[in-house]
């Protein structure tokens, strides 16, 4: 019989985790929200972070610096993303589709030049920047996760002011709408595309740079948070924050719990299956509920 205590630890586990994980798919279904497009390269900016932050550290010899160099590098570069790749392909009959291969073919590259360079396939890491193990009463918590966790909220709750209180945002809600009538209001259409790719490949990044001291750094690293994210944002409902936030943190759980009864390979099964189901039940996902 399993111990119930165990599956409480592993419930709150999982949210610890889904907070993670909501940072790379929040960006992820922000550039659907915005742009119509799916960034198949999501899971290159979470590397390139991850790199971002190891080379800003090694320069400075600051952890904490990592972050915000991470932030910094991966923002330039999924705003130059936008106008190379994507923006080149948006007035296409099919653009949807050849941006899905756009940016899948960029995620190889990136791949492939990172393990072609100096860095090369060598596991890298971050230091852990609050070490230990916290125990409130029957329960224990890494300090590095809980850590994490916050950092992601935080990051999140910037996002969410920024989109609902800003001139920003209300450009970005606005071309979100309708491109057109946004365009007759004075909203310039791609500078907010640029800027929408920015923001999203930021998140993803950080949260490479956030990862790094846990699940290390290598060129084909940002797969696996890409697949998990791609779920959550189905989940979710394509362009809904709140509802990818809200999946994000079930995910976590999901995945938490089910890794204590079945394996990894089990879990992933699970989690697509989960997938499949709301796409044939509710295609909308949680945010076809919760946004009316």
């Amino acid at each position: 019989m399993v111990d119930l205590l165990l599956v409480i630890q592993q419930i709150f586990n999982g949210i610890l985790f889904g907070g993670q994980l909501a940072l790379v798919a929040v960006g992820l279904t922000l550039i659907w929200g915005v742009t119509r497009i799916l960034n198949f390269a999501h899971g290159a900016m979470f590397m390139m972070g991850g790199y971002a932050g190891f080379l800003t550290f090694e320069l400075t010899g600051n952890a904490l610096l990592a972050l915000p160099g991470a932030v910094l590098v991966v923002f330039v570069l999924g705003m130059v993303t936008e106008f190379g790749v994507v923006r080149r392909l948006r007035d296409r009959d099919n653009a949807e589709f050849a941006a899905i291969i756009g940016t899948f073919g960029l995620a190889v590259v990136l791949e492939n030049v990172v393990r072609a360079s100096a860095l090369g396939s060598t596991r890298r890491t971050l230091p852990t920047i609050v070490p230990g193990v916290w125990e409130v009463g029957p329960f224990f918590f890494v300090a590095e996760q809980v850590y994490l966790f916050i950092v992601a909220l935080a990051a999140l709750g910037v996002l969410f002011a920024v989109i609902k209180y800003t001139r920003l945002g209300m450009a970005m809600r606005a071309v979100a709408q309708d491109q057109n009538t946004a365009k007759l209001m004075g909203v310039r259409s791609d500078r907010i595309y640029a800027i929408t790719f920015g923001i999203s490949a930021a998140l993803a990044g950080l949260a490479g740079a956030l990862l790094a001291p846990i699940f290390n750094i290598y060129p084909s690293v940002g797969w696996q948070p890409f697949l998990l994210a791609f779920i959550v944002v189905i989940i979710g409902g394509l362009g809904s924050v709140r509802g990818t936030l809200i999946a994000a943190l079930l995910i976590g759980v999901l995945r938490s719990v089910s890794l204590t009864f079945t394996s990894s390979q089990q879990t992933s099964m699970l989690l697509f299956l989960a997938m499949i189901v709301i796409l044939i039940v509710k295609p909308t996902g949680i945010g076809g509920v919760i946004d009316g």
